[in-house]
């Protein structure tokens, strides 16, 4: 083959090889195969920006590593190892950053005495079971929670004395606490509500181990109900006396109305509710006489020994049949025989606001005669005296004998006869609710179901 057509073969071959896509290799490209896909030649603009990568990447990364261990090191030893002073019960002591209090109490050497383990009313469950001490940093009384768990910083006045008690786990509920019924009082002819009871709204604190309970916040503060019991006290050179007639209305109450009439005189009549149904007229007139009607109970049971819901119908009953025969209304009450208990107020359930006894008992209902009637009446009274005596429950005709003498009799003392509501209106300790005898419990009141 002659040169001109060695070169022709030459080129015929290269351009087929360049039709193919195939890369030259070889001396003729300046780069021999060295097994590496991705190498590029040397010569390249490529490879030799990937030397001073590589020379650069590790010049710059040895220094920041030797730095970040520098580092490292050097806020270890600062926040663990670094020395600081601190003064602990007033002696200066030299330790470590970090150092807890338990390490600073056990290396002093400092004793306290631990604390008791109690109830949460304050009784002691077991000796020494509380907190081991009580911490103050920087003059501030520290939680012992927080005095635990505390690392010193440096600079820092410690003081460490006795633990205090550890209170027990508890629960908390919330509950409304319903009023109690009080009697405040022991002795007197007057028995009224000084007090209606509302409910308390509050957190109660049960201990987990004693079971005790304790109060913990008052959202709303209730009140118990309060029954006073006292004599009334009229204002000083006030000579008043209240005439009461019992058991009525009967036929004998047009015979007292006309004396209590003619002698200008007013009473109070205690009456039955079943005579009031019995004797509607009656029952009337002593009210347009200028007098008083107040309820004796329905059918006169000793209401001391009735279930509650008895005790509460014979008071309604009796309110009811007064007031549908006069117009009146009256929460006033006499109890029968005078029996009536702080057990009793609770029944009545709120229905009634004052009770009436005597101190003046005339003991008529024996029928002694007419002048041991007058004699009782009139030989042992004072002002504010409520005297008893009876309209109904048998024969009254010593009492209608007797009550002219004891009102003239009483008249020339000095004396003036009121109304059980005008007498308890002379006393000033004595709410004027109570005094009307026609008040009710007010809607926002709760009423007792307990004594307290």
């Amino acid at each position: 083959m002659s040169s001109d057509d060695d070169e022709k073969y030459s080129f015929k071959h290269t351009k087929k090889l360049e039709d193919n896509n195939i890369g030259l290799v070889g001396k003729g490209t300046g780069f021999i195969p060295t097994g590496n896909a991705n190498a590029m030649p040397a010569g390249t603009e490529q490879g030799k920006d990937d030397g001073r990568g590589r020379r650069f990447a590790v010049r710059t990364l040895v220094p920041l590593l030797v730095l970040a261990a520098l580092l490292g090191g050097g806020y270890f030893w600062w926040t663990r190892l670094r020395p600081v002073q601190v003064t602990v019960n007033g002696t200066l002591q030299s330790v470590t950053v970090g150092t807890t209090i338990d390490q600073l109490k056990s290396d002093a050497d400092i004793q306290t005495a631990p604390g008791n383990y109690v109830s949460v009313s304050g009784n002691i469950i077991a000796e020494g079971e509380g907190y081991p001490y009580s911490a103050s940093i920087n003059g501030k009384d520290t939680d012992y929670d927080d005095a635990h768990s505390y690392e010193v910083a440096g600079g820092e006045r410690i003081a460490l004395s006795d633990g205090q008690d550890r209170t027990e786990p508890s629960t908390t509920e919330t509950v409304n606490q319903q009023p109690k019924l009080l009697m405040n009082g022991n002795v007197g002819a007057i028995n009224y509500i000084s007090q209606w009871g509302s409910t308390t709204v509050k957190d109660v604190i049960t201990g987990q181990d004693s079971g005790e309970q304790v109060d913990g916040t008052v959202y709303e503060q209730g009140q118990d109900c309060v029954v006073t019991v006292k004599d009334v006290q009229p204002p000083d050179k006030q000579k008043l006396v209240a005439l009461t007639f019992d058991d009525g209305p009967s036929g004998y109450t047009p015979q007292y109305l006309k004396i209590l009439q003619d002698k200008g005189v007013k009473a109070t009549f205690f009456c039955l509710g079943k005579e009031v149904d019995a004797h509607p007229d009656e029952a009337k007139a002593i009210v347009d006489a200028g007098c008083q009607i107040c309820s004796h109970s329905y059918d006169h049971p000793d209401l001391r020994y009735a279930e509650p819901q008895t005790v509460v119908d014979q008071l309604t009953s009796s309110f009811s049949s007064i007031e549908n025969a006069t117009g009146e209304k009256t929460t006033a009450f006499r109890p029968p025989y005078g029996s009536f208990t702080q057990r009793t107020w609770l029944a009545t359930q709120g229905v009634a606001t004052v009770a009436v006894r005597w101190d003046i008992d005339t003991e008529d209902w024996k029928q002694p005669d007419v002048d041991k009637i007058v004699s009782a009446a009139c030989d042992n009274v004072h002002s504010g005296s409520i005297i008893l005596m009876h309209d109904g429950g048998g024969p009254r005709d010593q009492d209608v004998e007797a009550l002219p003498k004891i009102i003239d009799t009483l008249q020339s003392q000095g004396y003036t006869f009121v109304t059980i509501s005008e007498l308890l209106a002379s006393d000033d300790s004595i709410p004027d609710y109570v005094s009307s005898c026609s008040s009710t419990m007010p809607e926002s009141a709760v009423w007792p179901d307990e004594i307290g």
